[in-house]
């Protein structure tokens, strides 16, 4: 008992330390209403338009949800990937094959060099202040529910993740949100699955339970305004008339369905898509045929002999 504590005091210490040494190598490069933008020397000067592409993807988060919060958290841009790797050893495996992750304690975002992002930046970093905003407003909230609204605001859905998702679902590869409620996947290879599971249970909420939906955010503006947090199992509960528990078992067969809807979707998007080449394999096919086809003679010409009058 007391070698884990000593443990985890020493790996305590070295985040601090570590921290500590980092946020010494880095300045302050742009500041916005919502967040403060932190480089170093080699950060690249087009972070310095990162502010007005951020506060404008923050604004459109606040409208949705009707919950309006000043100021965001710091982040911080590591100089380059290998800094970045040795930033989240300490932290949890998924955070290491991260591009970017927020330190609740800290209240700061991390994320790997922009250029390291392909273009995908934004979204990377609405992602990761979606989890900072969802930590002001609840506690308790399940990580099915903090990844699914982060993917959601973020627009990180591909037609990639589509097919992928819809072939996990078809071989019964689906995530148990009430199991993984406040713990990731162990494996790698399900983590894609989870992040998907939990958009899709976000959207699930949104479209079968308008009014739940609303009245989820309106019992959190009126504890954010009051100066509270919202305690989040009781307001899900409450809004959408069941629990977790039941939740998950009706996303589930919900999720059953869907596969086998996407997997019909997808055959006849397949069929459409080669239409065009079968008709054309088969217009090649046919001319082939008329070119192996004998010639035949030409008709001649017969002259008719006039008609013989009667004498």
């Amino acid at each position: 008992m007391r070698v884990s504590v000593v443990r985890f005091a020493l790996a305590l210490l070295l985040i601090l330390l570590m921290a500590a040494c980092l946020h010494g190598e880095y300045t302050l490069i742009a500041k916005s209403r919502y967040v403060s933008i932190y480089g170093s020397s080699r950060t690249a000067e087009s972070t310095l338009q990162l502010r007005q592409d951020l506060d404008a993807g923050i604004d459109e988060i606040q409208m949705q949800t009707g919950v309006y919060l000043d100021g965001g958290p710091d982040i911080y841009i590591v100089a380059d990937d290998q800094g970045y790797d040795q930033l989240t050893q300490t932290h949890d495996e998924i955070v290491e094959f991260s591009d970017a992750f927020y330190n609740s304690a800290q209240r700061r975002v991390w994320v790997r060099p922009l250029e390291s992002l392909k273009g995908n930046y934004i979204k990377v970093l609405l992602h990761e202040y979606t989890h900072w905003y969802l930590d002001q407003l609840f506690t308790g909230a399940t990580l099915w529910f903090h990844e699914g609204m982060a993917c959601l605001f973020a627009n990180q859905l591909s037609l990639e993740s589509y097919v992928n998702f819809t072939r996990d679902c078809f071989f019964g590869q689906r995530a148990d949100l009430f199991r993984m409620g406040y713990s990731y996947p162990e494996s790698p290879a399900q983590w894609q699955s989870y992040y998907l599971s939990s958009l899709f249970a976000v959207n699930y909420l949104m479209e079968n339970y308008p009014e739940g939906w609303k009245n989820f955010w309106f019992i959190t503006a009126s504890a954010h305004k009051a100066g509270q947090k919202t305690p989040f199992v009781p307001a899900f509960n409450y809004s959408f008339g069941t629990t977790l528990y039941d939740f998950n078992h009706e996303y589930q067969a919900y999720l059953k369905q869907k596969a086998w809807k996407y997997l019909f979707i997808g055959i006849n998007s397949l069929i459409f898509a080669l239409l065009p080449f079968v008709l054309f394999f088969g217009y090649l096919r046919r001319r082939k045929r008329m070119k192996q086809l004998p010639d035949l003679p030409l008709p001649q010409d017969v002259e008719l002999e006039p008609p013989q009058e009667d004498s």
